[in-house]
């Protein structure tokens, strides 16, 4: 028998702090979700009562032409060394398969955006406090772009090992095939952690995604020189080892 009691209240903190309405992508994340049945609340104030660990998802940048996204390729896959990991497990390795890559998303962009600075790509990184199975982090990410994306935005994705932290990072053609474009709001980054969360429980790996305010956290400062290098990155300035990773 489970004695953990619900605090009465409590689990107003758990729910985002936007109306899930207005989240653009929700109908992709839904998909994976409502399968399952709703969770009770219970499981889910025990993992925070437990202090699980807390899944990052993050939109670190945007690449606005090929050559930014070849740059971005080549930083994310250690200048070809790392493969690219794409839908249905296809892979990429080498720097001539990437710059294929970074053409084919460009070409497209021209032939069916309107608008001529639109970006090629979004660029989320998916992590882990330390001391994950960086396979897991994998696998659970690969769930993760399929539940999300599937066939409708191509994607492709590099894990890293090199850093404490299991992290991957994942790359999403901004135009979709059927036109949509991905313009992620606050809303869908909260559905984008639950999901990768869950993903993570799937794999046996113990992982939350609270909103910020349940975690007693409200305001997120990011260090000025951080500030700095991720705005050059953004802007397309700049070489792509400036930027922090994970």
């Amino acid at each position: 028998m489970n004695d953990f009691r619900v605090p009465f209240g409590f689990e107003e903190a758990l729910r985002p702090p936007v109306r899930m309405r207005r989240a653009r992508l929700a109908h992709a994340v839904l998909r994976v979700t409502q399968g399952k049945g709703s969770e009770p609340a219970n499981a889910r104030l025990q993992r925070v009562a437990r202090r699980v660990p807390e899944v990052m998802v993050k939109i670190t940048g945007r690449t606005r032409d090929g050559g930014h996204l070849q740059r971005h390729l080549d930083y994310i896959t250690r200048n070809g060394k790392l493969v690219l990991e794409g839908p249905d497990g296809e892979g990429l390795s080498g720097r001539a398969e990437l710059r294929a890559l970074a053409e084919d998303w460009r070409a497209e962009l021209d032939v069916l955006a309107s608008r001529k600075d639109a970006p090629v790509s979004l660029s989320i990184v998916l992590s882990m406090p330390a001391g994950v199975d960086p396979g897991r982090v994998h696998d659970a990410s690969r769930a993760f772009a399929d539940a999300l994306f599937g066939d409708r935005h191509p994607y492709v994705f590099a894990l890293h090992t090199d850093d404490k932290h299991p992290h991957v990072h994942l790359t999403v053609r901004a135009l979709g095939r059927d036109g949509e474009r991905l313009n992620p709001r606050k809303a869908d980054l909260q559905l984008w952690r639950e999901t990768f969360a869950a993903a993570l429980r799937d794999r046996g790996v113990e992982a939350e995604a609270t909103p910020r305010r349940a975690r007693g956290v409200v305001r997120k400062s990011e260090r000025t020189p951080v500030r700095k290098l991720r705005e050059r990155f953004e802007r397309g300035d700049g070489p792509m080892e400036a930027m922090a990773s994970g």
